[in-house]
């Protein structure tokens, strides 16, 4: 399962696409909001060319993909502009450079403590109850094992802590592999560990086809793209029924680039993404490089039609001829369990959409806990976002990587597989205005699915470019939209959505600027959604954790100067939500630093590192730990490890108290490090006046509440397990357990 891998795209204007910082060709700019209702100048995708039909066979798969293909190179993409339709640059000499299942849903946090008549310990922090997410530890309550997945070293660490003073290493699973680690699940009743690894070399997004060709050069060797790498997914599975000795029972291995996955009970459902190859034949073609690289960018630099129109059908007619003597298995992926020969993806278990799009595919593949009933599914998409409910699963096209028209304005193709039986099924596409950064955007409840989303336009030829954001309800059924509102935050053009949360009927987005607007909507009502209410705040929240039913717990990053902008530290909120008409911001807490000094919490932006466990009996109160990072210019005030907060909703503006901090740094023999984690240069431009330390990366939590009722808080950075009592007015630290010991 070696495959040479394309060309990586070097645009990189993909990245910038994934993180909003501008919207298509054209720029964009601000100003003042243009006038109310106004209409976009850019055009919409109708929905009924993206629904999806299977190929008939592989001669209609290979006449699809001859004619996208055609269509890369006729629209400028393959010349290094990075997006469909843009004109290509001018070229002198000759190198082209370049079911409608409903979720149960309640008005409470997926994540719940497990318990199984002793300890009680916090499980992954995952968006939607019963779906889980593949994480780094994973917490065994009937046998007191931690499992912890060393990326670095890749082996997972079993580790029994059933005596939390002298927590020791059961036994250790080397993953042997040329993939590196990403995650893990742990099956509990099936006694079974999944480990999900992925290539060492990663695509933010798979590259154009035409890339591999367009962006090489013959005459220095280098047709074929950059040499072979161990390329694709890896799923072990481990039987766990004697941690001592774990046995690995299976191995799946597929050429498609991991995207995410979601377990639901004993079912994992994988999606990868597949970067077509080009075709050997259009690689070795001296004449082909010549017309896509030389002759018909000048024609289309020159605006000769008539040339254009000849070169175009040369194109074509080569690359037609190239992919008809291609074999199938040459352009598709190949898959394998265990010692089993690979298998090549069959081209009717594919989907294509009516509308002309990039050549990419996402694999969705269903399989058990134990590496058994394997099926895959392939759509012909983009997609690099995944939101699942226990019935469904969502894939997310933005519009960024998708039609070959300029005008294309900001939408989100937004797919639904229904997983429901084991297997993925397509279940129809909705289509959103606005683009969507994270499945927290998303919710599906009672038969309706909930989508947040942002959409920079350019609102007429004249006005400047704004972003308006949009709350839409769609019919999970039938994934037509029931109702939507739109333009929420229309005062504030430049305003764009940092956080999303749905609990239940209810909805909570967070957009910001220059401050943070909190905005409450009742969605009880599917066909009729309402904005409650909202309350403007400094800063911005990057995650929402609910509180029981009257309280949100946030995580996010402080105000800066005089409330504006961004500050130097991460910063937690609650808010009172009892009343949706009037959001009320109840305590705030930041950590103290001095002014030269800058806090990050990996909690911001990774939710599973978000660690919360109720007190018994109790939903707004309770012991919260994240990871926290503090750069200081002395090592005493400096940071590698993680703040535990006590929390408790019923004590107003003291809601929030810093309860203790867990350093994982290590003090250097030979002077150490002197830059911080997070730094923006490297010595000697750079952290000259910084602490040396040697920065543990902090990562995971696990809480867990003992039968005799003490707390106890396992910490796990990329060195250590640090173990401390929190039961008392003041932490006390039990144990310190390093991997490599």
């Amino acid at each position: 399962m070696i495959r040479s891998a394309p060309a990586p795209f070097t645009g990189g204007l993909l990245l910038l696409l994934s993180l909003g910082l501008f919207s298509g060709c054209d720029g964009s700019g601000g100003g003042s909001p243009p006038p109310e209702n106004a209409e976009p100048t850019s055009r919409s995708t109708p929905k009924n060319q993206l629904t999806q039909t299977a190929f008939a066979d592989c001669a209609a798969f290979k006449d699809f993909y001859a004619g996208q293909l055609t269509k890369e190179y006729l629209t400028g993409y393959a010349y290094g502009g990075g997006c469909f339709g843009c004109a290509p640059e001018a070229v002198d000499g000759g190198n082209g450079e370049d079911d409608g299942g409903a979720d149960a849903g309640a008005d409470a946090p997926a994540l719940s403590p497990e318990n199984n008549g002793g300890r009680t310990v916090t499980e992954t922090n995952t968006q939607e109850a019963g779906v889980d997410e593949a994480d780094l530890v994973e917490a065994d309550p009937t046998t007191a094992d931690l499992y912890f997945l060393r990326r670095d070293a890749n082996e997972v660490v079993i580790i029994d802590s059933s005596d939390p003073s002298a927590p020791a290493i059961r036994s250790r699973i080397s993953l042997d592999s040329e993939r590196r680690a990403r995650g893990m699940y742990l099956d509990v009743p099936n006694r079974r560990l999944v480990v999900l690894l992925e290539a060492p070399f990663f695509y933010l997004e798979a590259p154009a086809v035409s890339a591999g060709i367009a962006a090489t050069d013959v005459a220095a060797g280098n047709a074929f793209g950059p040499a072979p790498f161990a390329q694709g997914t890896e799923l072990q599975f481990y039987d766990v029924t004697t941690p001592d000795a774990p046995v690995r029972v299976q191995r799946f291995i597929s050429d498609g680039q991991l995207v995410g996955s979601r377990r639901i009970q004993d079912r994992l459902h994988v999606v990868t993404q597949y970067g077509f190859p080009a075709p050997s034949a259009l690689r070795e073609d001296v004449e082909f490089r010549r017309l896509i690289e030389q002759d018909y960018p000048q024609a289309r630099a020159a605006m000769d039609d008539a040339a254009m129109a000849r070169l175009a059908s040369q194109i074509e007619a080569r690359i037609r001829s190239a992919v008809a003597d291609t074999p199938i298995a040459e352009l598709l992926p190949e898959e394998q369990s265990g010692s089993a020969p690979p298998t090549t993806l069959a081209c009717n278990a594919i989907q294509r959409p009516g509308v002309d799009t990039r050549l990419g595919m996402m694999m969705i593949t269903s399989i058990d806990t134990d590496g058994s009933a394997q099926a895959t599914l392939g759509t012909i998409n983009n997609a690099w976002q995944l939101y699942g409910s226990a019935q469904n699963l969502y894939l997310l096209q933005s519009s960024g990587g998708w039609w070959f028209d300029e005008a294309q304005r900001q939408q989100t193709a937004i797919y639904r597989y229904a997983v429901g039986e084991g297997s993925a099924l397509p279940g129809g596409v909705a289509l959103a205005d606005g683009w969507v950064d994270t499945s927290f955007q998303l919710s599906e409840f009672e038969g309706a699915l909930r989508v947040a989303a942002t959409e920079g336009r350019f609102v007429d030829g004249v006005a400047p470019f704004r972003q308006l954001n949009h709350l839409m309800v769609f019919d999970v059924a039938s994934m037509e939209e029931i109702a939507a509102i739109r333009d929420f935050v229309s005062e504030k053009p430049q305003e764009t959505i940092r956080a999303a949360r749905f609990f239940g009927p209810r909805g909570f987005v967070v957009t910001f600027e220059f401050t943070d607007p909190l905005f409450a909507f009742d969605l009880s009502d599917p066909s009729a959604p309402l904005l409650a209410g909202a309350v403007e705040i400094p800063g911005f929240a990057t995650y929402i954790n609910a509180l029981g039913d009257d309280f949100l717990l946030t995580i996010g990053r402080a105000g800066g100067e005089g409330g504006l902008g961004v500050g130097n530290r991460y910063q937690l909120r609650i808010f009172d939500v009892s009343d949706l008409a009037q959001p009320t911001p109840l305590a705030e807490e930041v950590p103290p630093l001095p002014a030269d000094a800058y806090a990050y919490s990996l909690a911001e932006y990774e939710p599973l590192a978000f660690q919360f466990l109720p007190a018994a009996g109790q939903n707004a109160a309770g012991l919260l730990s994240i990871p926290a990072q503090i750069s200081a210019r002395t090592q005493q005030d400096a940071l590698s490890g993680f703040v535990a907060y006590r929390i408790d909703a019923a004590q107003g503006a003291e809601a929030i108290r810093e309860y203790a901090r867990i350093d994982h740094k290590d003090a250097p023999s030979d002077g150490g490090d002197r830059c911080p984690p997070q730094r923006d240069a490297l010595p000697p431009d750079g952290c000259q006046d910084f602490a040396p330390v040697i920065y543990n990366e902090p990562l995971r939590s696990v809480i867990a509440r003992e039968e005799d009722g003490r707390t106890l808080l396992f910490t796990f950075s990329s060195a250590k397990l640090e173990v401390t009592d929190a039961s008392g007015a003041a932490a006390v630290p039990l144990a310190s357990l390093r991997y490599e010991e």
